[in-house]
């Protein structure tokens, strides 16, 4: 027996305090139908930036900065208004 979990949006909305809009949004649901919905929702250009470690092939190691994070090692993905 398998359950199924469903998200919202709100489930991954982010802090007042943050400048991103959503946050830790995982990599599985980085679709252009999600995108779409995204920047309908926001009404206004938005950014995806993806996160997770980098691997240490590209000499960085787990504990460095996610900024660096391309989308084939993005673990989750976070919205920021342009």
């Amino acid at each position: 027996m398998s359950v199924t979990q469903t998200y919202t949006l709100k489930d991954f909305r982010s802090p007042p305090w943050f400048t991103s809009l959503y946050k830790d949004i995982p990599i599985s649901k980085y679709s252009e139908k999600t995108r779409k919905l995204i920047r309908n929702v926001v009404g206004q250009p938005v950014r995806f930036k993806f996160r997770g470690p980098r691997p240490a092939k590209y000499g960085r190691s787990a504990t460095t900065r996610q900024s660096g994070c391309l989308k084939e090692d993005a673990v989750t993905f976070t919205v920021y208004t342009r």
